[in-house]
């Protein structure tokens, strides 16, 4: 018998004995208040099986999401091979956009600061620094919402979830129009088109373009155009979401500091980041696990996050601010010392509580592993972290996120 099975068992168990107990008590007189009780009773056990049902259909659910996602992304890939040698897709820190036919693809690495446009072409094309720029200010120009609605992939998603989740486990959102690197490229929040116009011809001045040929299309080639954003553009995309960030991090009693770092580290800013599990979104939610902790918390029920909701950057913040909260306020409140718990929360974002339990003491057993936690230092905590955490992203992401963290905090 699982635990949670057990503890159900024990409720109902004391139910019963409760109700047993008090029917020897009861006289006469008392027959109206058993009858109520037994009424309660009922309605309790109606309220667990209710709740059982939900979850087991929210649990169907989310196989079939998982199973829309590998044929769509099959679909997706196949579009693209068909034009491309290589299959670019995009990533937690780089947005790969294509033009209808496939023929065009912009890529915006925000972890490097680059753009990269290339475009399959005639042979006979001649010059493409016109062509190229043009498509370069379609990008710089392009925002968060249009980026999603071009995005043929989660696009089909997102059809398909509407189709086969029952509405009320749903959760749709709508995405924002924010700056796709508008604000990188001009150091505006807000730039004007005219602003645009101009850093886009500042960009073209430094831009480096090649030719090669294009192997699956017959009689053409590819043209390429690489620019570098400006090195103060992460800075920039940073201070969009502040107001977000204070409001979350003030409303859970989270360090904005560690939201940023998390952030920075989940996505460089980038916010379509999509990773393959799938995560969405600038603090990168994976709606199976992280996503389904924080809707209960800030929407108060067991929900399926949608694409569009966690494209939304305001609703990404809200929820990835939630989970670091449930880490650090319910998961991992045993661990005493205040830095200690800062690292396993870093750590159990990127890898669940529970691999940071099995860390210190070979099971998932939280409680026991806070034990043994507490009679560390943290310095001792973070060593065993950085050594032992079972992947080596999560030992290297603790180790970004804390240094990102100081930063933040003198910001």
């Amino acid at each position: 018998m699982d635990g949670c099975r057990l503890k159900k068992w024990m409720r109902y168990a004391g139910c019963l004995i409760f109700l047993v107990g008090s029917l020897t008590m009861v006289p006469p007189a008392g027959a109206d208040e058993f009858a109520e009780m037994q009424s309660e009773f009922e309605a309790f056990k109606k309220k667990e099986a209710d709740f059982d049902h939900y979850k087991a259909q929210v649990d169907t659910e989310f196989r079939a999401y998982k199973r829309i996602i590998q044929e769509e992304f099959k679909a997706y890939r196949d579009r693209i091979l068909s034009v491309w040698d290589t299959l670019e897709v995009s990533t937690k820190k780089r947005y790969v956009g294509y033009s209808s036919d496939y023929r065009v693809k912009k890529v915006v690495d925000y972890g490097r600061g680059t753009i990269t446009i290339r475009a399959v072409v005639p042979k006979r094309q001649g010059d493409a620094t016109e062509l190229l720029g043009g498509y370069l200010k379609d990008l710089v120009r392009q925002d968060t919402a249009n980026a999603y609605k071009q995005d043929a992939f989660t696009q089909g998603v997102a059809r398909r979830l509407k189709e086969s989740v029952d509405p009320s486990h749903l959760k749709l959102g709508q995405v924002e129009k924010r700056p796709l690197v508008a604000d990188m490229v001009t150091g505006k929040l807000r730039p004007t088109t005219g602003q645009v116009d101009a850093a886009v011809a500042d960009l073209m001045k430094q831009s480096t373009i090649t030719e090669k040929r294009a192997s699956k299309i017959p009689q053409a080639q590819v043209v390429s155009l690489t620019v570098n954003l400006p090195k103060e553009g992460v800075a920039v995309k940073a201070k969009g979401y502040l107001p977000d960030v204070m409001a979350q991090a003030g409303k859970r009693g989270v360090n904005p500091a560690l939201v940023f770092a998390v952030m920075e580290t989940e996505s460089a800013f980038n916010p379509m980041a999509r990773s393959y599990v799938p995560a969405y979104g600038l603090m990168q939610i994976v709606p199976r696990s992280a996503g389904r902790d924080a809707s209960k918390l800030v929407l108060g029920k067991d929900l399926i996050l949608s694409p569009s909701y966690l494209y939304n950057g305001k609703n990404n913040i809200t929820m990835g601010v939630a989970y670091l909260y449930i880490l650090n306020d319910r998961y991992l409140s045993g661990i005493k010392n205040p830095e200690s718990r800062l690292y396993c929360v870093i750590a159990a974002y990127n890898t669940g509580a529970g691999n940071v339990a099995r860390t210190f003491v070979g099971t998932t057993h939280i409680k026991k592993a806070v034990r043994k936690i507490n009679a560390l230092s943290p310095e001792a905590v973070y060593k065993v972290l950085r050594r032992k955490l079972p992947h080596k992203e999560t030992r290297n992401y603790l180790e970004r996120v804390s240094k990102r963290m100081e930063t933040y905090e003198v910001i």
